[in-house]
Parts: structure tokens; C-alpha cells; sequence
């Protein structure tokens, strides 16, 4: 498995965002490599490094399975790039009280992956070859740490740093507008700036249709968030935009018949007895063939 973590965090659950600690990632356990920093980069050095990020309310045991076990989708659809889960605290004790209620703790989540966003970009600039290409796949609010990294990497020209290269967003838990709109919170500018950007969305998702319309009304109130939208990127696609941005950008609807759901993009967790070796959406063979330049990737999801 040629896979890495970087666990932005301090708890199983909750916490505060750390400054990053990396670690080996092997199938079932981990191995410390932070004190190989220098030889990570060496590792990145004019290759392609894929950054993947899990969403709201997961802990960092699940987030880990998760987005390990979705590298070796990858791996079996025929992947060779080197790879970098990142766990971010986006799970809060609020959660406790059921999902629906959990996403009232939305406003505070969302100031945690900016600051995991924040600490992601000082990382990659420290430890990531000026040479290397960073591609980018993200779940839910997970997408958000994903665009304010790459918004805050193609506007600051004052650092060297790695390439921005693809992006892939899937049931994106941010504004359906926010890829185009002129706004200081937006992320036009890393939409212009990457070489491509997929959006893979469903209307059955049923977190983004309640859960982000209640989360994003209390965070249209709270002080300085920017937040005008209460329609969500993964479950409305992409809206407004000029033609340079919408040029940029491709959008992939589900077909409605394959209800697909807000979790079914990455795996299932708690795994089954019998662990598939396949998301249900088959996002890994869209995210594999995105990532690979194919023409015309293909999402069985989207298919009738």
C-alpha cells in the first residue's frame, strides 16, 4: 500500500487541530514516521501526491478505516499514486444527541476545517517537494478543508509550494455557489487555478437536504462566516459561476433510481463481516479514472 496518514489531531473524538504527525499506513495498523519527514519528501519529489479527506462527524478511527480502505479501492482499480489520508477533528460531542441535532454543532465544525485547511497548507509547504502535484478528493465537510486549502495555495505567491493539480469533491457539504461567487470566503480562485474539477452529487442525499439546511441557517447568523447559501454543492451541483470558472468544473448527478445516499461514497463503516472491496456510489472507479485523465470518466452511479 503506497499510503500515508496525517492525523491533524489530538483525540479519538473531538479535540483541537494539531499541527499534523504522519504515520506509514499499512492494512491494519499504522507505523510512525514522523521522524522521516525528510525522506516523505524526498518520496514526492516530481510525483503526484493524492490528498484524501473524510466529512463531518467522523472519529478518527473511523475516518481512518474509511479513507484507507478507500485508498485500496483505489489501488485495485489500478492507482499507483502516492497517497495521504488526513484526519481532521470534524466529529463534536454534540454529535451524541443524534445526527440531525449534531448538525446544529455545524458553525463550530466548519472553524474547525478551516483551521485544519490552515494547518494542511503549512504542512504540505514544509514537507511536500515544490516539484510534487497535489490532487485533492474530499467527502462532505470534508470538501470545505479541501477548497480553503487550495483557495489559500494559488493565492499565496509568496511561498513556494507544491503544484495544485485535480479536484475531486464528492456530496460536498459547502455552498452549491461557492466554486464561482466573488466573495472573500468563496474558492474561485483555486477553481480557476486547478487543472480540473469533478463534483459528484445526489439528490436522495438526505444529510445534505436537512442536516446542511439547518447547520447552514445557524451559520448564516454566526459573526463573520461569510455563509448566504442553504443549498449544498453535493446534493444541488454546482450554480452560477462565469464560463471560466463553469469551464473548469465538471458535475455528476446520480441517477435518483440508485439512491445514493450521503455515506455510500466512501466505505461502509463499521465494515461488514464480509468487507466489499467497492463503495456502493463506485465512486473509486470515477475517482481513479478523474485522477488518471481519462476522457469521459465514468461513474456507475449516474448510469440508469
Amino acid at each position: 500500500m503506497n499510503a500515508f496518514i496525517l492525523s491533524l489531531r489530538d483525540q479519538k473524538f473531538g479535540g483541537a487541530v494539531t499541527s499534523g504527525v504522519l504515520y506509514k499506513a499499512l492494512p491494519y495498523w499504522d507505523v510512525w514516521w514522523n521522524d522521516r519527514l525528510p525522506d516523505f519528501t524526498l518520496l514526492t519529489r516530481g510525483q503526484r501526491l493524492t490528498l484524501l479527506l473524510h466529512g463531518y462527524n467522523n472519529g478518527l478511527e473511523e475516518g481512518r478505516d474509511k479513507l484507507v480502505r478507500f485508498i485500496g479501492c483505489l489501488e485495485q482499480q489500478g492507482s499507483t499514486d502516492l497517497m495521504l489520508a488526513v484526519l481532521w477533528p470534524g466529529d463534536s460531542w454534540a454529535n451524541a444527541l443524534g445526527s440531525w441535532a449534531g448538525a446544529l454543532s455545524y458553525p463550530a465544525e466548519s472553524r474547525d476545517a478551516d483551521d485544519s485547511a490552515d494547518n494542511l497548507l503549512t504542512w504540505l509547504v514544509l514537507h511536500v517537494h515544490e516539484s510534487a502535484r497535489v490532487a485533492f478528493v474530499g467527502h462532505s465537510l470534508g470538501c470545505r478543508v479541501v477548497m480553503r486549502a487550495a483557495q489559500r495555495m494559488v493565492r499565496d505567491v509568496t511561498v513556494k509550494k507544491p503544484i495544485l493539480d485535480r479536484i475531486c469533491l464528492m456530496a460536498a457539504a459547502i455552498d452549491s455557489d461557492s466554486l464561482g461567487r466573488v466573495e472573500p470566503t468563496s474558492y474561485r480562485d483555486a477553481a480557476k487555478q486547478a487543472d480540473r474539477i469533478a463534483v459528484l452529487a445526489s439528490q436522495e442525499d438526505r444529510v445534505l437536504q436537512v442536516a446542511y439546511r439547518a447547520g447552514d441557517s445557524v451559520q448564516s447568523w454566526w459573526p463573520f462566516s461569510g455563509e448566504r447559501s442553504v443549498r449544498a454543492l453535493g446534493r444541488y451541483g454546482p450554480e452560477g459561476g462565469s464560463p471560466e470558472v463553469s469551464a473548469k468544473i465538471e458535475s455528476h448527478m446520480a441517477n435518483p433510481d440508485r439512491g445514493i445516499g450521503h455515506s455510500d461514497y466512501l466505505p461502509q463503516y463499521p465494515p461488514p463481516a464480509a468487507p466489499l472491496h467497492h463503495t456502493r456510489a463506485k465512486s473509486e472507479q470515477f475517482v481513479f479514472e478523474f485522477l488518471s485523465r481519462r476522457p469521459n470518466p465514468d461513474w456507475p452511479a449516474e448510469r440508469p
